[in-house]
């Protein structure tokens, strides 16, 4: 019996059957895009962890910590941290504003002008090849446990995820959310905890394993420096945790559970490095980062065992897959075709749009994970054109009256020349070209603000501070209530 698909056609019977009851509270687009505003403690959780620890998180952790061992734990610092203090400090403001993307942050404060370009880089540079990446991760895991084929695995992977994402929305992909995380904690802790044992034990790993790979600072200042930043100010302006915030019943539930979310992110990134670095103990030094994780699993585990970690792996890959199509096609949907093409679109054909952008963006991610090799190179640029061209307008709308639109525009434009010749230069010094983006942005938009005038369009206020005297009525909720929701 072919354990491996015993387990994966089990746990897809299990997503499904979600989606469908799902499917059936989909009435208008706000139930489809932001499950009406309406979710509890336990989905938000779950789908912040789901959609967080995807392949980046456990394939891309294992290879590094095979590689460069616990260092790479900076990342997981620099993200818990960053949208730990983000939470804390712009949740009320962001719920009172009642956005559905970062793109209606720009257009409420600096006019629809200033939202066309983040609305393309969110919606196109960055949700659709990293969907791509899901889908790519999805082909390997089914190749590997059936007689497909990479592609055809690649092709499955893309029915899945596009199907129940069009049946249920975020009801849809909250809920499935939430059990994939069970199964996602539950084979990352039992792969480390028997991987553990199968090695030696503790004493084995940290007497066998070469020291540099416990050694925090073994990389140097000035690449723990790139990956902090890297990953810290990206998290800041992530649209699926401001999703999540909006779509959360209360404020308090909102803060609560995404901060729990990211906490708990970050201890499954730590163990996914220390599962690499274990599999220094018994794969041998030439095998590849990405296969670490898989390796590391079929060759410890028989395959009734091993059946169960490998779908909380294919379940990593499929909720990121998911979530990234949905927050792709409310970027498509609302900030440019109801924004540009049709202003004054009914509720029903703004469903019918954002179904369709969910179709065209899968359909242009399996064409990047078919055809196009170095994906993660991909992924790295958008991450760094997001940061670089959002960190500073967001911060500017949130906190900066003076702020003009002029000064955003050229900020953006700037921030992306800037990033762009400092990846043709070669990066030099070795500084990751996020730094001189991101210190570029804030000039610019400082600079040129301070020379220009605001725009007819503008809302002209900061919005941190003047919503402060708009009264929350969820602000009172109790932390019991909370959890038990």
């Amino acid at each position: 019996m072919n354990w491996w698909l015993v387990w994966i056609v089990v746990f897809l019977i299990v997503i499904f059957g979600i989606s469908i009851i799902s499917s059936r509270k989909i009435k208008t687009s706000d139930d489809f895009l932001m499950a009406n505003f309406s979710l509890g403690f336990f989905p938000i959780t779950g789908t912040v962890i789901a959609t967080v620890t995807g392949s980046a998180a456990l394939i891309g952790g294992a290879g590094k910590g095979f590689e460069i061992g616990i260092s790479y734990f900076i990342t997981s610092i620099s993200f818990v941290s960053f949208t730990i203090l983000f939470v804390a400090i712009l949740t009320p403001t962001i719920r009172k504003l009642k956005l559905y993307t970062i793109p209606d942050l720009f257009i409420k404060r600096f006019g629809k002008a200033s939202a066309l370009l983040p609305a393309l880089i969110i919606g196109l540079l960055y949700m659709t090849p990293t969907f791509a990446m899901q889908l790519v991760g999805m082909g390997s895991i089914l190749a590997s446990t059936t007689a497909l084929t990479v592609t055809w695995g690649i092709v499955i992977g893309f029915i899945i995820s596009l199907i129940f994402t069009l049946m249920g929305g975020m009801f849809s992909v909250a809920w499935t959310d939430t059990v994939q995380t069970i199964v996602i904690l539950a084979g990352v802790i039992l792969l480390f905890f028997l991987g553990l044992n199968h090695i030696g034990g503790v004493e084995v790993l940290a007497n066998e394993t070469p020291k540099h790979l416990f050694n925090f600072f073994s990389i140097g200042g000035k690449e723990l420096l790139n990956w902090f930043l890297v990953f810290g100010p990206f998290y800041m302006v992530w649209q699926t945790t401001w999703q999540r915030l909006s779509a959360a019943k209360s404020t308090k539930i909102a803060k609560w559970s995404v901060t729990t979310g990211f906490i708990i992110s970050g201890f499954i990134g730590l163990l996914a490095i220390l599962i690499g670095i274990m599999a220094v103990q018994i794969l041998n030094t030439s095998t590849p980062p990405d296969q670490v994780y898989t390796q590391f699993l079929v060759d410890i585990f028989p395959a009734p065992l091993g059946g169960l970690f490998m779908v909380s792996l294919l379940a990593a890959l499929l909720t990121g897959a998911t979530s990234f199509l949905l927050s792709g096609a409310i970027n498509i949907a609302k900030d440019i075709y109801q924004e540009w093409i049709s202003p004054g679109a009914e509720d029903a054909q703004l469903l019918k749009t954002s179904r369709i952008s969910v179709l065209g963006m899968a359909v242009l991610g399996l064409v990047i994970a078919l055809y196009i090799t170095d994906i993660i190179t991909i992924y790295q640029f958008a991450l760094s054109y997001t940061a670089v061209t959002l960190v500073a307008p967001v911060m500017a709308a949130m906190f900066w009256k003076r702020a003009t639109k002029t000064g955003v525009i050229v900020s953006m434009v700037g921030s992306i020349i800037v990033c762009s010749l400092w990846k043709l230069a070669g990066t030099p010094y070795g500084v990751h070209e996020i730094l001189p983006g991101l210190i570029m942005s804030f000039l610019l938009l400082i600079i040129v603000s301070l020379k220009t005038k605001h725009s007819a369009d503008e809302d002209v206020t900061a919005y941190f501070f003047s919503l402060k005297a708009v009264k929350d009525p969820t602000e009172q909720e109790p932390v019991d209530k909370i959890i038990s929701s």
